[in-house]
């Protein structure tokens, strides 16, 4: 998923803004800030709230073996058509966030992009997070939209005059989610953060430069933050977080997943 929309979107619209001057530079700049904290390609690797597939596609491309999960049929079969259409080795499955279909400690990477913002409860689905990575070795990079954010405040805004798929979506900052990721037996190892404009019309270079000069001068300002994760080893684990998660029933537990992006 991207700051291009998510919830309730055709997925031919979609895919569609992706073809705009603003969408591609978009999808380029949050494309890089993930990649930029990807371990090296090997294993299985989990795209949760997938849509259109566009993130598991692009880690198929890069030599991992992909499986992308969403819950809103429309998307799944978008993304699958356009795995057809590459002949990519990326797979698609129906699955909730919160209680995911797949064995504990099996995926070498997880990622998660501008999912949680449809969750309630982003903890549940940061606890299955948990439990299905790879104890040593396991990845997570979790992608959100700073509530501090120019696009994001721009979004705010926006969403209170037209419809809109983040109608419904939360802005939670990153202090939450770092702090439910330590919860949910995560730590931090890696930070990238992009998207320093809002969708302004006229030439996208005036958007690169202000893309450059904001990432070293406003830094509040960046909309895309992607994190990455790694299981804590329990003997690790502070006594707090270890009280918190005997409290909250250990890794995993059951939720609503976010809906598709």
């Amino acid at each position: 998923m991207t700051t291009a929309g998510a919830g309730s979107f055709d997925p031919a619209a979609y895919d569609a803004w992706f073809q705009t001057p603003v969408g591609r530079l978009t999808d380029q700049l949050e494309h890089e800030a993930v990649r930029a904290l990807l371990p090296e390609p090997s294993g299985v690797a989990l795209d949760l709230s997938c849509g259109t597939g566009n993130y598991a596609l692009d880690l198929a491309e890069r030599g991992w073996q992909a499986i992308g999960i969403d819950l809103a049929p429309v998307m799944l079969a978008a993304a699958r058509r356009k795995a057809a259409a590459r002949r990519s080795s990326a797979y698609f499955v129906a699955g909730d966030a919160g209680a995911l279909p797949i064995r504990e400690h099996s995926i070498r990477l997880v990622t998660f992009v501008l999912g949680l913002e449809f969750m309630a409860e982003p903890l549940r689905a940061l606890r299955e997070v948990r439990r299905v990575l790879r104890p040593a070795g396991g990845t997570a990079i979790v992608a959100i939209l700073a509530p501090s954010g120019a696009w994001t405040r721009w979004r705010r805004l926006k969403r209170r005059l037209v419809d809109s798929g983040w109608r419904r979506a939360r802005f939670r900052s990153e202090a939450t989610i770092r702090h439910a990721a330590e919860t949910a037996g995560l730590w931090l190892t890696g930070r990238r953060a992009a998207v320093y404009y809002v969708p302004t019309p006229g030439p996208v270079r005036w958007l690169e430069w202000w893309e450059r000069t904001a990432a070293r001068r406003f830094p509040a300002l960046a909309t895309f933050v992607a994190l990455r994760f790694e299981p804590v080893p329990p003997r690790q684990e502070s006594p707090q977080v270890a009280r918190c998660r005997g409290a909250t029933g250990g890794d995993a537990g059951p939720g609503a997943g976010p809906p598709s992006h």
